[in-house]
């Protein structure tokens, strides 16, 4: 939510003097279905609509929500077609008129844009729906109707459709007179979506059943588009004094509206009117009467001339008792005002918005204060749309309280996208526990895996620039490069270095990379490779891996003639903005607002491998090094869902095209098939693809020394969210990530992060799920027991390791990675390896294959694949000390 909106609203009111500097807001104006087309309803002409731009400027109207109206019809595919296509045409109208008059007239996605537009002496365009059939029964049409601009949805219009009951059924579509239907399971999911989306849900048109279901179902302020009072006007379209009350105690707004038979009524004139159509549509040659046709032919506008002589229109004074009885009993907070031009409203005194002044000086001989003109023409309605916004951010909290409160997480960052706006942003906790320093949105979060994808956007850029190719091999940028197999090291292409389909064995090799720090450097990685065994065939299947992206990390530097950091700062952080994003050696203090990771211990969160003063390049920079704040990493997610012309020109779409294909399948496991309904698993080029309740998606997860984070990205909607975590551990990643993406693909559900972590918690218990031995009988073994340990060792990728006596028993030290420290210990018959250090969160198994040839495995088969114990082979080099 824009927190400043209602601010800005309380400034038009405070100085409204006179409809020149009052914000007038009408919210329901019909458009025809020929609108922009046809040259007679260009709205930039004074011509036969009610409303175009010259009248408005006239009448002094400054706002107009414009309505995409369909009629109600069957609710059959054919119908639901049809009105999808009528309302995509509308749309398309209202985008037509603001490109042809950019400087007249600007669309209002916000309430500050309202008030901005109004500032800048431009007239603002909203969109608002009436009658939700035309969502066509097809909840996802209604995120697509808001990225399109709609900011609230009328339910129904005359006749009951699929969502809820009309205040006027219709005997033509098979309607009970009486029906009085209220909302159906489908009108269910609207409403709750629309209240995700921070969008007014709007009851004009629906039966009073219908308003009650929305009244007590919406989480958010309700409004009446186009509404009056049926205690002074007694007709179904008007709503009774109990709902006035119950909309106006829910914090809603009902719009009076300025439609003649909802004002006054005149059977006569009614009866006269409807003989005047059939006749009308029966010299035009045609069967039935259409106003969009019908009413701007010459003999339709004499009729009606000698209908007004004789049956006289509604007047200013009508329409204004109204307002007067509703704010009587709604209050004056909750009345506004919709004039239902072009979609048959006129008054006398109010017949088009050039007479839009009317109305202020009618309300001023009522005697209302300038004050409380400005709520009714304007303040109220915005006021009630910056409350649906907060409504929904305030949904967005509730997630993001709920994970810290059952993780106890230290420091958390989260971002949202919605429609390629950011819509949501939330910092909690501490960069390190105790510390007293806040976590905000410039605070610095490893990102970890998720620098892999900033990694293939580099080598994108290098592609673009024709400095290498995908398919290349990689032995033509780096020519010491070598696999286990000779076949493969020639076969390997650039591409192969980012989708995990090396034959590698998952998380081969990781052990040179973590746990930080050690001695390992890029060239002994190129070096190490040669010696880890593959485990399946080359690119048949996906395993996971991480040495290859620290290959193609090289392969750039060699491509661009640069370090991999200088051209990710170069190609990436720089022509994206991402001014907060660090990547090698820097200043600890000098950059400043720098998380610290944590681990949960008996005492709650401590800090763990704290950061030095002078934060070090790593070898693994270009897998995992890279770390950004959460305005960075908001800017680099709207790159991918809503790129402006500087970020196209970055990338264009040919060169993002392949990051964001299959070049991978994925397994699809039982967990996402059970929470989201995949069919569909791949990866991209340092993306994760997926069908995701019947959305793409595109994802990818970080996790490195207590740190986590989540990109999530629905591109057809163009929105998503960023998760940045110093601590709390996956669970409380990957079930805020999940509750939150719940927001955008099952809106008619409300999930919960407890509801996952119960999931998560299931699993686990269930019978089989954990692999892990019981080692509880474990104690120390003596250098006389484990005699057979005893000695140097050496692998040939990993180097050194000793197992030697030590005070009280055996000490296990690794020469090149100081954390892989520890004692050993017996379980039955076995042996294993106790850390001293808490970075290290798998124990191995030692095992002796001949006399002098030992091998690692993990404890639990389950712990973190880049605990690669199992690649490890080491030969006995000589005796201990």
């Amino acid at each position: 939510m824009r927190k400043h909106a209602l601010a800005a609203v309380l400034l038009f009111c405070a100085t409204a003097q006179g409809q020149d500097h009052l914000l007038t807001l009408d919210t329901h104006v019909d458009i025809p279905l020929s609108y922009m087309q046809d040259p007679k309803f260009d709205a930039g002409k004074d011509g036969p609509l009610k409303v175009d731009l010259p009248k408005m400027r006239r009448g002094g109207l400054d706002a107009a929500f414009f309505v995409i109206y369909v009629e109600q019809a069957a609710l059959t595919p054919a119908g639901y077609a049809k009105a999808v296509a009528q309302a995509a045409r509308k749309y398309d109208a209202i985008d037509l008129m603001l490109k042809r008059y950019p400087d007249q007239i600007r669309l209002a996605l916000t309430p500050d844009d309202v008030t901005a537009n109004k500032a800048a002496g431009r007239l603002s365009a909203m969109i608002g729906i009436e009658n939700s059939y035309s969502l066509g029964h097809d909840l996802k049409r209604l995120d697509a109707a808001y990225a399109r601009g709609a900011r609230y949805v009328g339910l129904a219009h005359v006749g009951n459709n699929d969502l809820c009951g009309s205040s006027l059924p219709s005997k033509d579509l098979g309607d009970k007179p009486d029906s009085n239907l209220g909302l159906s399971e489908f009108g269910r999911q609207v409403v709750r979506r629309a209240n995700a989306l921070g969008m007014m849900v709007d009851v004009s048109h629906a039966s009073d059943a219908c308003v009650r279901d929305v009244l007590a179902l919406s989480t958010a302020p309700i409004i009446a588009s186009h509404s009056s009072a049926r205690a002074v006007t007694d007709h179904p379209r008007n709503l009774p004094d109990d709902l006035l009350r119950a909309i106006a105690a829910k914090g809603g707004v009902i719009q009076a509206v300025a439609y003649k038979e909802f004002l006054k009524k005149d059977q006569a004139r009614e009866a006269a009117e409807k003989a005047l159509q059939v006749r009308v549509a029966r010299d035009a040659g045609d069967k039935a009467y259409d106003s969009e046709k019908h009413d701007y032919l010459p003999a339709y506008v004499e009729g009606m001339k000698a209908i007004q002589r004789e049956h006289p229109l509604a007047t200013l004074d009508d329409f204004l008792d109204h307002i007067q009885h509703m704010v009587k009993v709604a209050g004056v907070d909750h009345v506004g005002i919709a004039s239902d031009f072009d979609g048959g409203g006129e008054i006398t005194g109010w017949m088009d918005a050039s007479e839009t002044r009317n109305v202020t000086a009618g309300l001023k001989g009522r005697g209302f204060s300038d004050a409380d003109i400005a709520k009714i023409w304007g303040g109220n309605l915005l006021r009630v749309w910056a409350a649906d916004e907060a409504a929904a951010t305030a949904s967005l909290d509730s997630l993001v309280d709920e994970a810290i409160a059952r993780y106890d997480i230290p420091g958390i960052a989260v971002g949202v996208i919605a429609d390629g706006k950011v819509a949501y942003t939330r910092t909690a906790g501490e960069l390190a526990a105790g510390s007293g320093r806040k976590v905000d949105s410039r605070t610095l979060f490893k990102i970890a895996s998720n620098s892999k994808a900033m990694t293939t956007a580099l080598l994108a850029r290098l592609v673009a620039e024709g400095k290498l190719h995908w398919d290349d091999p990689v032995t033509r940028y780096l020519p010491d490069f070598r696999m286990n197999d000779p076949w493969v090291t020639r076969e390997m292409q650039v591409r192969d270095l980012l989708i995990h389909n090396s034959g590698l064995r998952e998380g081969a090799g990781d052990l040179m990379l973590w746990p930080e720090p050690n001695r390992f450097t890029r060239k002994d990685i190129l070096a190490g490779l040669a010696y880890l065994k593959p485990a399946h065939s080359f690119r048949s299947r996906y395993a996971y891996d991480n040495l290859l992206y620290v290959v193609a990390g090289e392969v750039a530097a060699a491509a661009g003639g640069a370090p991999y950091e200088t051209l990710l700062r170069r190609e990436v952080f720089v022509p994206l903005g991402l001014g907060r994003c660090q990547i090698g050696t820097w200043s600890r203090d000098g950059v400043g607002n720098v998380a610290q990771p944590h681990r949960h211990g008996d005492r709650g969160n401590v800090v763990t491998n704290a950061d030095p003063a002078t934060i070090p390049d790593i070898t693994s920079a270009a897998a995992g090094g890279v770390r950004c704040d959460l305005d960075d990493m908001l800017r680099w997610v709207s790159n991918w869902l809503a790129p402006d012309a500087s970020q196209v020109a970055w990338l264009d779409a040919k060169q993002r095209e392949p990051l964001w294909s299959i070049q991978n399948p994925m397994p699809v496991g039982q967990r996402r098939k059970a929470w989201n309904d995949t069919h569909l698993y791949g990866y991209g080029y340092g993306w994760r693809l997926a069908d995701v309740d019947g959305h793409w998606s595109v994802t990818h997860t970080g996790t490195l020394s207590g740190m986590y984070s989540t990109v999530s990205l629905l591109p057809e909607a163009r929105s998503g969210f960023v998760i940045m975590m110093n601590g709390g551990g996956e669970d409380a990643r990957d079930t805020l990530a999940e509750a939150i993406l719940k927001r955008f693909t099952t809106p008619g559900e409300k999930h919960t992060v407890g509801e996952y972590a119960d999931r998560i918690a299931a699993e686990a218990a269930a019978p089989g799920a954990s692999r892990a031995p019981d080692t509880s009988s474990r104690t120390t073994a003596s250098a006389t027991e484990a005699k057979g340990f005893l000695g140097v060792w050496r692998d040939p990728w990993f180097g050194e390791v000793s197992i030697c006596p030590a005070k009280g028993g055996v000490a296990f030290k690794a020469a090149r990675s100081p954390a892989m420290s520890g004692k050993l210990e017996r379980v039955g018959g076995r042996y294993l390896v106790q850390w001293n250090d808490e970075r290290m969160d798998a124990e191995p198994w030692l095992d002796m294959d001949a006399p002098d040839r030992l091998r690692l495995s993990k404890v639990d088969p389950d712990a973190d694949f880049s605990n690669d114990y199992e690649d490890l082979d080491f030969a006995r080099v000589r005796a201990c000390p």
